[in-house]
């Protein structure tokens, strides 16, 4: 049965500051909840004050019923949905965004950022543009191997996403060796690294040292823009 809901914790309009689309105008849609609670000794999520508040919105409310929005996105900004882990509502992510369609007579780029453990549906895959992936290393605190490793998860939207990036947050040099280790069915060519560190003074310390990573070892380097201009605020 619909319910013709989401779970919303917040929604802004920003730039995308992370991955393969890092830049581009976006409305963030952030939904409440998430399987994976990371806090490490070397950096902590830096949204779980955000997506542990979520409420139920019916879909004419998800984007504030504000029609600026709505314009923005038919202009060319993304619809980034993001969390916590969106993926545990996909199904009503489906109905949203078929139901806007329906409603708008158009359908935004969509991104949906998440951590690579839930299998996505076939259904939530026709609709998404890009995928942004954030697998987690020991080093989050998201818990054992078995519970935020997913390969069946990962394997499809490497088979069956459209554009996607498997962005990984460095700590420390050995997170890498992890990567790779626990990781190997990813391409090469689909990693990027990004540097721990949910404040200015964090992202500082780590920086240099991915990006000598990444020169390395020949992946991409993603840079996390909403820290480096807003440090600590979020909803910008």
């Amino acid at each position: 049965m619909k319910s013709n809901t989401l779970i919303v914790s917040e929604v802004f309009y920003s730039i995308q500051g992370e991955g393969q689309t890092i830049g581009i105008p976006s409305v963030f849609l952030r939904l409440g909840g998430c399987n994976l609670l990371c806090s490490g000794e070397h950096w902590i999520c830096d949204t779980i004050s955000v997506w542990q508040r979520g409420k139920a919105k019916d879909f004419v409310t998800v984007l504030g019923g504000a029609m600026f929005n709505i314009d923005r996105l038919k202009n060319g900004a993304h619809l980034v949905i993001t969390g916590g882990e969106p993926l545990l509502h996909q199904s009503a992510i489906v109905e949203y965004l078929n139901w806007f369609r329906q409603m708008y007579k158009f359908l935004p780029i969509i991104e949906v950022e998440t951590n690579g453990t839930i299998i996505p549906s076939d259904d939530l895959l026709n609709l998404v543009d890009y995928w942004n992936v954030s697998p987690k290393l020991s080093t989050s605190g998201a818990g054992s191997y078995e519970k935020r490793v997913n390969d069946v998860a990962l394997m499809k939207i490497l088979r069956y996403g459209k554009d996607k990036i498997f962005k990984f947050v460095i700590s420390c040099k050995e997170d890498v060796g992890e990567m790779f280790e626990d990781y190997d069915l990813i391409p090469h060519e689909s990693i990027m690294l990004m540097p721990a560190g949910d404040t200015q003074e964090l992202l500082n310390f780590t920086r240099p040292m991915v990006v000598e990573m990444c020169k390395e070892f020949g992946v991409q380097y993603s840079e996390r823009l909403h820290i480096v201009i807003w440090n600590k605020k979020t909803g910008v």
